[in-house]
C-alpha cells in the first residue's frame, strides 16, 4: 500500500506547481471600484419589479399591486465578497481583483487588493496527512526562494512559525522576508491549512510598509475557510 502510493505523490507536486506558475500569468477579472458608474439593480418583492440604483440611499416605493403599501428599499455590494472553488468557500475583504483558473484538480484562485498585496489560494481537492502538508510547505518555500531569487533579491531570510489555527482549520506557516531589486524590503508569508476533508495552501506577498493593512485582511480570509455548502 505504501509503496503505490509514493509515486503519484511525487508527480503530483511538480504538477501542482506547474500550474501555480501558469495560472499567475493569466489576467484578472475585476470587482467594482469606488470609481465605477452606479449599477442599476432589479428588486423583486411578491411578484413586483422595482429598479434600484446601487450604492445609492435608501428609497421609498409603492406598490402597483398593494394599494397603500410602501417598501423602503436599497442595494450595495456587500464589503466581503464569497469565493467558492472546488472543496471550500472562503470570504474575502472588498476591494480586490480575483483571478481564477477553475481548475478541476488544482484550482487556484488569487486575490489582488487594490494596495498592491495579493493572497493566492490553492484548493487541492483533497485532505493531506501532517507528512504530505509539510512537503507541500517545504517544496511551496524552495519555489518562492527561487522565484524571489530570479527576481535579483537580496537579504532572504525564511523563518518558521509555529502552527496554529484559521478558523476551522489546523495552519502551518513560514515566512520569507527580503529586499527586492528596487531596494523595497518585502514579506511572503506562505499556509497550509487542513480540515477533515480539505487542505488549502496560501501565499501571501506584500511589502513591509504594509503589514498593518494586510495582517487581519489575510486573516479574516484564511479564517472564514470551510467545506463547500
Amino acid at each position: 500500500m505504501c509503496s503505490s502510493s509514493r509515486p503519484a505523490h511525487r508527480t503530483w507536486i511538480p504538477i501542482f506547481l506547474t500550474v501555480l506558475v501558469a495560472t499567475a500569468s493569466r489576467p484578472a477579472s475585476a470587482q467594482p471600484s469606488a470609481s465605477d458608474p452606479p449599477v442599476t439593480y432589479e428588486v423583486q418583492i411578491d411578484g413586483e419589479s422595482f429598479q434600484v440604483e446601487g450604492g445609492q440611499r435608501p428609497v421609498k416605493v409603492e406598490s402597483k399591486l398593494k394599494k397603500g403599501t410602501t417598501y423602503t428599499l436599497a442595494v450595495r455590494v456587500a464589503m466581503t465578497q464569497l469565493l467558492r472553488l472546488n472543496s471550500v468557500q472562503m470570504e474575502y475583504g472588498m476591494w480586490a481583483k480575483v483571478i481564477d483558473n477553475k481548475g478541476k484538480d488544482l484550482r487556484i484562485a488569487q486575490i489582488v487588493h487594490e494596495l498592491g498585496f495579493s493572497l493566492s489560494i490553492t484548493d487541492l481537492g483533497r485532505a493531506l496527512d501532517s507528512k504530505h502538508q509539510d512537503e507541500l510547505l517545504k517544496t511551496l518555500e524552495d519555489n518562492a526562494e527561487k522565484r524571489f531569487g530570479d527576481r535579483k533579491a537580496t537579504n532572504l531570510k525564511r523563518t518558521e512559525l509555529k502552527p496554529m489555527k484559521f478558523g476551522s482549520s489546523d495552519g502551518k506557516r513560514s515566512m520569507i522576508t527580503y529586499t527586492d531589486s528596487d531596494g523595497v524590503a518585502r514579506t511572503c508569508v506562505i499556509f497550509v491549512l487542513s480540515g477533515e476533508k480539505y487542505t488549502v495552501s496560501a501565499v501571501a506577498e506584500f511589502r513591509d510598509q504594509d503589514k498593518e493593512d494586510v495582517g487581519s485582511w489575510v486573516m479574516n480570509a484564511l479564517g472564514s475557510i470551510r467545506p463547500l455548502q
